[in-house]
């Protein structure tokens, strides 16, 4: 079975706490023993590297993150490892590494309100997937055009797309970031149960 690694902020977080989104991604990823973390800022690349995955919904790696924690990430990517960062795990404006690495830069949200989700182009993650409709914080990003990311899916917004899915290669590693996931409640909707597995599978190359 693959090992994953869930980072995060319980107690520390201010707007995301992982209470409760951890067991939601555990109850999603069964194909994965999932080891849980608040303690990644000092984490060397060889620890990294024991994972097949690494998921972040760390609350804001501006806050929570540190240089050797962006330093490791890069150099697990890089040399073939597999992130895949959830919502708030694209928040890292002080590491500006981390948001090529990502492909974007969170600008800011608008309340949460209702979401139509709708699939931009054929991808294996969301062969199988619906359009679907959800509560969700709308967050809105500046993407990087020189990080060659391909927006999959997105969501629309007082009628009109904004990216909430993209994918891209990072030398020899893959990366996802996945809007959705604001609280464990959304992780309920069977769409995103799935949408979640495929990324997950995509990043590590069960899907090709």
């Amino acid at each position: 079975m693959k090992k994953a690694l869930l980072i995060g902020n319980y107690k520390q977080a201010q707007w995301h706490p992982l209470s409760g989104v951890d067991d939601e991604i555990k109850r999603i990823l069964t194909d994965f023993t999932i080891d849980v973390t608040e303690e990644y800022q000092s984490m060397k690349l060889s620890e990294m590297q024991a994972y097949d995955l690494v998921i972040n919904y760390a609350d804001t790696l501006s806050e929570h993150g540190s240089p050797e924690f962006a330093g490791a990430l890069l150099g697990y990517v890089a040399n073939g490892g597999a992130l895949l960062a959830i919502h708030n795990g694209i928040l890292a404006d002080d590491f500006p590494e981390l948001l090529q690495l990502m492909g974007a830069s969170f600008i800011e949200h608008p309340p949460i309100e209702p979401l139509k989700y709708v699939k931009s182009c054929d991808h294996p993650i969301v062969d199988m997937i619906d359009s679907f409709t959800i509560n969700e914080e709308p967050y809105m990003f500046k993407m990087d055009n020189l990080a060659n990311v391909a927006v999959i899916m997105e969501y629309i917004y007082k009628d009109k797309k904004h990216p909430a899915v993209w994918v891209r290669a990072y030398g020899n590693g893959r990366v996802c970031y996945f809007q959705p996931g604001h609280t464990s409640e959304t992780f309920v909707d069977e769409s995103v149960c799935l949408l979640l597995k495929r990324a997950a599978m995509w990043c590590t190359h069960e899907l090709s």
